[in-house]
């Protein structure tokens, strides 16, 4: 089925704009090479769950047909919707430029009509964009009849406006030859022997000290007043006609235009979703070019291959980094790794507030985004996103002036608005959770909101600063813990991001190589409030057997690409395999029928000269010429390639080894067992026995 045409959900339900989206939509736009592409990009919005399956699909099928050289051409798609919205917003007809528009857009869609056609084998999800295509004939039709292909209205537009025409030049000539003979007469008067123009009006360029040498209307003088622009009063009454007839035609082209116009808004609605199909097609495009250039891949969705249903983010990056590293701005970005919502729904993200944790979180939340939207992102193999039904998000620590809510306040807000939609299929990224106010009561009231969360199996990444925090994960089943790594030598982020291990501060640390004074910092350390002995060495067994587990689970699942990989490549060689055994199966089969035929051809001149044996003879050898034509009927034909030559039918692609194409067949004639095929802008007729379903060995 195509996608969904109109149904979009709320771009405020997954916070695009707290995850930066606008700023990453720019990088899209850049790969777009049409107009229309450009505003497919602009008008991206989080869509329908099949609606977003599909956009990924085509996207890896676009992937596979660049690579194959087969990826469609944009060259004439232009965005036609504009000239519509200016013509019914200012009551008017379209303008020839607009017109101009339309046409190159609808004879672009006629132009990938074929291309559609053929791709319903190898890029199904991307055929599926043709099909219920408007049928924009009509108006084609209407716009080729009137314009040609710079948009200028046609002389045979109509039959007046090609009498005008006709008038017009026959007195425009008329008019010229009169003025080159008066030019050349009085020569010796003139600035300059030329015929020049002067509104609608064909004048010569006269002296001004001999204006009264050549008789008539001064239209204009030049700037120095040295020459005088003069109708000669020969041509007068001709040129008054011509005048007339220029005005005529400017009335006709005008009712055309709005002919035209009628045409076009009739067939709006056909215009319309024939450019969301082609405008999809080309997303696919720049999906597949943003593929290649950032390194992003169109990610599974979570729960579809029936495994688990909980994201996994493998080697992920942001795409504004990964922008700065090709820039040259950047030397390196770190990938990170986020698993949620199969072992556990809750990840507490703690470590010093050095950038990386606030990272993470946006790379998470725009991973979900671009899943809904139908977005490749920049991660590796193995990475699955859930198609969550909104994002809440709480990143950043601005204060809300325009509200007058402090920066705690603000935080609460956002948070408190997302909690009316918690449930299982809705992302939290919290960031700095208990920021803002007494780390006390921070911590208590965090503490609550991350067991409410977890009550309603709301995905959640948290991150924050509070050491209390941290105990959370050790007292819940489905929380886990995870810092982002920080190098204590050089006081720099690392922005990996390590699950399974909790982070610390190490302000006392930061303090220390910072050069504050060692006798403040012992002095700091020695206020710090410890745990009891007992408690801290439990914590510290339970965080040695969780990163354990963490390294065991990591190595298991790298043995596991390891095995899918293998898997993948034993079953390509075995793909390849049956392939060529099929090809040599088809290939002997092939060589079966050409000596079959010859057999055959050598059996008619036999029978051809039975009249010449005698009545007894001739009936003898004719049954035993029939017994052996009866066998070789048998065996010409494999059944393999009977149920090929059966399932021949228009639409279907098939192998022609004299040109060594795959082509589309436009017509089966059974009878004279023949198929024509379109074979890049000809039509041919082709025997049966010279098509095939394979190409070559």
């Amino acid at each position: 089925m195509p996608p969904a045409e109109t149904l979009t959900l709320a771009a405020a339900d997954f916070a695009l704009p707290a995850l930066d989206f606008e700023s990453v939509r720019t990088l899209f736009e850049r790969l777009a090479s049409t107009s229309l592409g450009r505003r497919a990009v602009r008008e991206l919005a989080p869509r329908a769950k099949d609606d977003a399956r599909a956009a990924l699909q085509r996207v890896r099928e676009m992937q596979g047909l660049v690579e194959m050289r087969s990826a469609p051409s944009f060259a004439g798609v232009t965005d036609p919707l504009p000239a519509f919205a200016e013509a019914r917003r200012f009551h008017r007809p379209f303008e020839r430029e607009e017109f101009a528009s339309l046409w190159a857009f609808v004879d672009a869609c006629r132009r990938l009509e074929p291309w559609f056609a053929e791709r319903k084998s190898d890029a199904p999800a991307i055929h599926a964009l043709h099909e219920g295509f408007p049928n924009l004939a009509p108006l084609a039709d209407a716009l080729g009849r009137a314009l040609d292909e710079r948009g200028e209205i046609k002389d045979d537009a109509s039959v007046k406006l090609a009498r005008l025409r006709r008038e017009i030049r026959e007195l425009s000539n008329d008019v010229e030859g009169r003025l080159r003979r008066i030019a050349t007469a009085a020569r010796e008067h003139l600035s300059d022997g030329s015929i020049h123009r002067r509104g609608r009006r064909l004048v010569l360029a006269v002296k001004t000290k001999s204006q009264g040498k050549v008789s008539g209307i001064v239209h204009d003088r030049s700037q120095s007043g040295e020459t005088v622009f003069v109708e000669p009063r020969e041509v007068i009454e001709d040129q008054n006609r011509r005048a007339e007839r220029m005005a005529d035609e400017e009335h006709e082209l005008r009712r055309i235009l709005v002919e035209l116009t009628r045409h076009a808004l009739d067939a709006e609605g056909a215009v319309v979703l024939a450019s969301r199909r082609i405008g999809e097609l080309e997303l696919a495009a720049i999906s597949a070019a943003f593929c290649t250039k950032y390194g992003a891949r169109a990610v599974d969705v979570a729960g579809d291959d029936g495994r688990a249903a909980g994201l996994v983010l493998r080697a992920a990056r942001h795409p504004l980094l990964v922008e700065r590293l090709l820039a040259g701005s950047l030397e390196e970005v770190v990938a990170i790794d986020v698993r949620l919502g199969d072992e556990f729904d809750l990840l507490v993200v703690t470590g010093p507030n050095t950038g990386g944790k606030t990272l993470a979180l946006k790379t998470v939340g725009l991973a979900a985004c671009f899943q809904r939207l139908g977005l490749p992102f920049p991660c590796a193999e193995q990475s699955r996103v859930p198609l969550y039904d909104g994002v809440v998000c709480d990143i950043g620590d601005e204060q809300e002036i325009a509200q007058d809510l402090s920066t705690f306040s603000s935080h609460l807000a956002r948070i408190r608005a997302g909690l009316e939609r918690a449930g299982s299929n809705t992302l939290f990224l919290l960031d700095e959770l208990g920021g803002g106010t007494d780390p006390d009561e921070g911590a208590a009231l965090s503490d609550a909101l991350l067991e409410f969360l977890l009550e309603r199996r709301a995905p959640t990444v948290a991150t924050t600063h509070l050491g209390k925090l941290k105990e959370f994960a050790f007292r819940h089943a489905r929380a886990e813990n995870a810092s982002a790594e920080f190098d204590a030598t050089t006081l720099r982020p690392r922005y990996r991001l390590l699950v399974g291990t909790p982070g610390e501060s190490c302000a006392l640390h930061i303090a220390a190589r910072l050069g504050l004074p060692k006798r403040i910092v012992e002095n700091a350390r020695a206020r710090i409030v410890r745990r009891d002995a007992e408690a801290q060495e439990l914590m510290r067994k339970m965080r040695g057997a969780r990163e354990a587990a963490e390294r065991v689970r990591k190595d298991a699942e790298q043995k596991l690409v390891d095995l899918k990989k293998s898997e993948d490549e034993a079953k390509t060689r075995i793909q390849d395999l049956e392939k060529k055994r099929a090809l040599v199966e088809a290939e002997a089969q092939r060589g079966l029928e050409e000596r079959v035929r010859e057999a055959r051809g050598e059996l008619k001149r036999a029978f051809d000269l039975l009249p010449q044996l005698s009545s007894k003879s001739a009936v003898a050898m004719r049954a035993a010429l029939e017994t052996a034509d009866k066998h070789l009927s048998g065996a010409a034909l494999s059944e393999k390639r009977k149920l090929f030559l059966d399932g021949l039918k228009k639409g279907a692609l098939v192998f022609i080894p004299r040109y060594k194409q795959r082509c589309v067949i436009t017509k089966v004639d059974r009878a004279k067992e023949t198929v024509s095929v379109r074979l890049g802008t000809a039509t041919l007729s082709v025997p049966f026995d010279e098509v095939t379903w394979y190409e070559s060995l």
